[in-house]
């Protein structure tokens, strides 16, 4: 009966007799793959999944103000606010190439060190506990354009040491002890004992590769996930999958101190500038306020006047609520002068911006915040001396981002000067109603105003600079540490599920009947061969 005359069942039938008749290469393929897969799982060394969690702390609850001053709230339109934190950019910031490239600097680990034993077929990577420590020139870990591997075989009267390098291998260079320096058309490398070097049997076979800080930065960057949990919170995850659990957690403690440390550098740098710039408008403001005094006792002994507050008492009950928006929109228009002087000064030009600007247009704030952005990463770029063109076509969105805000200031300013222009005229009004008051008291009225807006002023700025020293204080790093590096029990790698799986694939289905159906194939094919 031919295979085309036989039912389905009958195939089916003939299909599991056939292999039933084979059985031996399902054993025999079993057996293989399950030894294949023991090597695997003693050779391979697991992978552990390590986390830590931390929160951004909110440097406002740091300065304990409990209440808000006369002055901010006199000068709303003009205060002092800080810009919210975006977690989002935050987790950005703390992955970026350049953040992590000072991880990688710090821990080293553009070296990477393995022992190797079993011919080649079982590698450890050693991390922090080598036999021999490899040093460079710190120039060369940023200007080396491809990595350098080393193979060092350490027997108990030296090594013998042989590298490669864009395929091209150099040596043997012999080194009769510890520490030895060779000079190679790479560079020059010097290997050392360490303090591990006496635990190791001799002989034994280490392989060292170095690349550049840039080279793992990549690559770490790759295998650290920093997420946050969501938008509104302001806890972030950082998680690193390695088969080194110490390597692991330096990586993520070294972060979050990278992070640290950069915050309070950059809040250091804006608190100095900021200090500079409340220093020198306090000593204009003292010379101001002084003049003004002195503008006072001048017009008191001239009209020898005693308590003229008293004579007037009436007058500012009457005219309290028109005299506080005079001064309240008058300082705006003084302050207004000070920050745009400031911004306007070419001298400032690439000056980050003492105050968060919350002006009458909330979008400057935004605007300011983005500025000092752009403009800390552009003074970090030119810190080598080097311009590029990249920050060529920075520093010129910096100047169109800065004329934005001089005219938006501008604006702002015309804005006040009409307010303060009807003020002027009001009190004008009010003042021809009550022409009974003597001219004497007008102009003392006139002159105490000015002192009150310089009084005002100066208490604005002591409260900012003691707000700006105590924020300069370092008082608790941005990031607290909610659940130090630990790692999760089970490993992300090798997966059993997964290996068991492989096995019954590969050993209970792929070799097996490639061989029941293949082996005819090439037993007939080499006897036509001898036949011939």
């Amino acid at each position: 009966m031919s295979k085309e005359n036989k039912s389905e069942k009958e195939q089916i039938i003939e299909f599991f007799l056939h292999c039933l008749k084979n059985w031996y290469y399902f054993v025999i393929s079993m057996i293989i793959c399950t030894a294949i897969a023991v090597v695997y799982l003693k050779v391979t060394k697991p992978v552990m999944e390590v986390v830590a969690k931390v929160s951004l702390r909110n440097d406002d609850s740091l300065t304990g103000t409990g209440g808000v001053s006369k002055s901010q709230s006199l000068l709303s339109a003009i205060g002092m606010g800080s810009r919210g934190v975006n977690v989002e950019d935050e987790t950005l910031k703390m992955s970026s190439q350049g953040y992590i490239k000072k991880v990688v600097d710090r821990l080293e680990l553009n070296k990477v060190y393995t022992l190797s034993e079993l011919a080649g077929f079982k590698k450890k990577k050693l991390y922090d506990q080598s036999p021999v420590a490899l040093s460079v020139d710190p120039a060369l870990s940023d200007t080396i354009t491809a990595p350098v591997e080393f193979k060092l075989k350490i027997k108990d009267n030296g090594a013998t040491v042989t590298l490669k390098s864009r395929k091209q291998k150099y040596g043997p260079y012999d080194m009769a002890s510890f520490p030895a320096t060779i000079e190679t058309p790479v560079g020059k490398f010097t290997f050392s004992q360490s303090d591990y070097f006496k635990n190791y049997e001799k002989p034994f076979n280490l392989n060292i590769l170095f690349t550049s800080y840039d080279y793992m930065t990549q690559i770490y960057r790759k295998i650290l996930e920093v997420d946050f949990e969501k938008k509104t919170s302001d806890l972030i995850n950082l998680v690193i999958d390695n088969e080194n659990v110490p390597l692991a957690k330096n990586i993520i403690s070294e972060t979050i101190n990278v992070y640290n440390e950069e915050y309070a550098k950059d809040k250091d740098e804006v608190s100095g500038k900021t200090n500079f710039f409340i220093e020198a408008q306090l000593g204009q403001i003292y010379q101001s306020l002084t003049a003004a005094d002195k503008n006072i006792q001048t017009f008191k002994d001239k009209y020898n006047l005693t308590d003229i507050e008293a004579d007037v008492t009436y007058y500012f009950e009457m005219n309290a609520g028109l005299q506080a928006k005079l001064i309240e929109s008058k300082t705006q228009l003084k302050l207004t002068d000070i920050i745009f002087d400031f911004i306007n000064d070419e001298k400032n030009r690439f000056a980050l911006m003492p105050f968060s600007l919350t002006t009458l247009d909330p979008a400057i704030a935004e605007v300011i915040g983005k500025y000092n952005e752009e403009l800390l990463t552009r003074n970090e770029l030119t810190k080598s001396g080097v311009r590029t063109s990249a920050v060529v076509a920075l520093e010129d969105h910096l100047d169109i981002q800065r004329k934005n805000l001089l005219q938006s200031l501008t604006n702002i300013k015309k804005g006040i000067q009409i307010t303060v222009a009807d003020l002027g005229k009001k009190e004008n009004e009010f003042n021809n109603r009550i022409g009974n008051i003597p001219t004497i008291e007008r102009d003392y009225i006139a002159l105490k105003r000015e002192q009150e807006v310089q009084q005002t002023i100066l208490i604005f700025l002591l409260e900012k600079q003691a707000e700006t020293s105590i924020k300069a204080v370092s008082i608790m790093p941005k990031l607290q540490v909610i659940d130090k590096p630990y790692v999760i029990n089970k490993p992300v790698s090798p997966n059993m599920m997964k290996v068991a799986l492989t096995l019954l694939f590969f050993g209970g289905f792929v070799f097996p009947f490639s061989a029941i159906y293949l082996m005819p194939y090439i037993k007939n094919n080499i006897r036509q061969r001898k036949e011939k």
